[in-house]
């Protein structure tokens, strides 16, 4: 009789992430089917998602919500191979990608509890998942044995899959703790809390200057890539002047911190294409002295990793906090700036093309000082067109007492997060 797992089914399209799922995942597709595969990956998002929300250390972007990801949904695969008696009784539920991510919580500098707590969170979310799914699909003469039978066996696996996690953490913790990278890692890492340092002892342990002017870069790429991170920080730096070293300090997988100390060029105006590096993301905070400025322009690059961390699936790009800093702010609470716009906007925030060229019309007519000409000039379209759409275009909008100003930022809003997940207009 086949399983009732072989039922399971999810609610959407194939996605990317099929190229990266675990071993486990091929298993189940050929014993139980396309749906349950769809369904452990949207399970497997599901719980890295309330990790995130519910685990700050985890919400602070480190490590990247995509390769805790890959372990929830590995674990997930893992779980329904289990439950579906797939394997041997013997398998444990903690896969690779588990010990991996474990691992990478140690890199970062997090603590064990960190990474027991979200454990516990994403266990929650994976047994109800599994117990509302055999409630489902089961007759109710059926259900009541087989949601007890299911209960068991995820306590029984529960404590070996905490003790593997535990393990590699600690691990890779007493590995990390005894390397230069971590000595220097946690050195910049009390700069930027605005510890108290001896600026000479830190000199020498970084090797790096804390005097004179700096740019922060922070650089990832994903779990793929090839790409030596490291190559990209001096062809990035040059557009500031002319860098004089350079700090790189190994934050996790396929992730780094960096900073350059710079001879700033007064003649320089910052282009606004920064160089790109193919499958790699850049950002940069701004140039900044001495060490208030090492700490200041670290945290403006932090910022801007937040704000390019939530276009999940666009292209990897290198992105200036001086290029997007009113977005920075604006989005500085995602939630908040998506209710914004969507009330301001109202119908204009429509995704469809006729509303995409009221939008463009408008915003640039708001920074072109309303000119009619200058908007008809850069769209080349006419003037009388430039006047119906952006008459159309406010008669859509919901209106506000600082009008110009909150249409500006609600169209920048709008620009940066269409097609984010966060957002739904």
């Amino acid at each position: 009789m086949p399983h009732w797992t072989g039922e399971l089914t999810g609610a959407r399209a194939r996605q990317p992430e099929l190229e990266w799922l675990s071993p486990d995942a091929e298993r189940v597709r050929v014993v139980l089917g396309d749906g349950a595969v769809t369904w452990a990956v949207e399970v497997g998002q599901d719980i890295a998602a309330t990790i995130s929300r519910k685990v700050p250390a985890v919400d602070d972007g480190a490590p990247p919500l995509d390769a805790i990801r890959r372990a929830t949904t590995a674990t997930v695969f893992r779980a329904l191979t289990l439950v579906a008696g797939l394997g041997e009784s013997d398998t444990s539920l903690a896969s690779a990608e588990v010990e991996d991510i474990a691992r990478d919580f140690a890199r970062r500098g997090m603590e064990l509890d960190d990474l027991l707590r979200t454990i516990r969170v994403g266990y929650a979310v994976l047994a109800a998942a599994l117990l509302d799914a055999a409630t489902r699909l089961l007759p109710p003469s059926e259900s009541s044995g087989e949601l007890r039978r299911i209960s068991v066996l995820l306590f029984e696996v529960l404590d070996d899959f905490t003790g593997v996690a535990a393990a590699a953490f600690l691990e890779e913790q007493s590995a990390w703790a005894a390397g230069v990278s971590a000595a220097r890692l946690d050195l910049v890492t009390k700069i930027i809390a605005a510890d108290p340092i001896e600026p000479a002892h830190a000199e020498q342990v970084l090797g790096y200057p804390l005097g004179g002017h700096h740019v922060a870069l922070i650089a990832w790429s994903g779990p793929h890539s090839n790409h030596d991170l490291r190559t990209v920080v001096d062809p990035v730096l040059r557009h500031w002047g002319t860098p004089t070293a350079s700090l790189v300090i190994p934050v996790g997988l396929q992730a780094i911190w960096a900073w350059g100390a710079i001879t700033p060029d007064p003649t320089r105006a910052l282009s606004s294409s920064l160089p790109d590096f193919g499958d790699t993301f850049v950002v940069a905070g701004q140039l900044g002295a001495g060490m208030d400025g090492f700490r200041r322009s670290h945290l403006e690059a932090r910022a801007v990793e937040r704000l390019v961390r939530l276009r999940s699936g666009h292209p990897p790009t290198t992105t200036a906090h001086e290029h997007n800093g009113l977005e920075v702010l604006l989005l500085a609470d995602p939630e908040a700036a998506v209710q914004f716009a969507s009330r301001l906007l109202g119908p204009l925030a429509g995704n469809d093309p006729r509303m995409a060229d009221l939008r463009s019309t408008l915003s640039l007519y708001l920074d072109m000082d309303h000119s009619l000409a200058k908007v008809a000039s850069a769209e080349h379209i006419s003037k009388n067109t430039v006047t119906y759409r952006v008459q159309k275009a406010l008669s859509l909008c919901t209106p506000s007492a600082g009008a110009t100003t909150d249409l500006r930022a609600a169209l920048r809003i709008y620009e940066w997060l269409k097609d984010a997940p966060i957002a739904q207009w």
